[in-house]
């Protein structure tokens, strides 16, 4: 009867001893899943940080690409503007042209009398 309670306290602590290695293992376990999951956290925080600056960074284009229309918007009004005080010279222009034709064919006509002779 000593024998078999001597393989039984061997059993027992066979079995407590494969406990520890389990527990051993599982302790391990836990650690590299922390280590994995502040890896995780710190790759989230980096893609957060990422996502952030390229929203501002999206942000500052667009007022940009606003800014640029509002200019463009102020340039065509001026061009324009300058287009039709362009379209008002030419017009006085042609008037001065039919004026100064008309008047050059009057100093022909009057060269052209007697009295401008020689």
């Amino acid at each position: 009867m000593a024998q078999m309670a001597k393989a039984k306290i061997d059993q027992v602590l066979e079995k407590i001893s494969s406990l520890e290695e389990g527990q051993q293992s599982l302790r391990s376990d836990i650690n590299a899943l922390k280590e994995g999951q502040e890896k995780l956290e710190d790759g989230q925080q980096k893609h957060y940080d990422l996502i952030q600056k390229q929203g501002i960074m999206l942000e500052q284009v667009s007022s940009d690409v606003k800014t640029v229309a509002e200019g463009h918007g102020v340039l065509l009004n001026k061009i324009e503007e300058v287009k039709a005080s362009v379209a008002e010279v030419d017009e006085k222009l042609e008037e001065t042209r039919s004026v100064v034709g008309e008047t050059n064919r009057i100093l022909k006509e009057h060269v052209r009398q007697p009295a401008h002779a020689v």
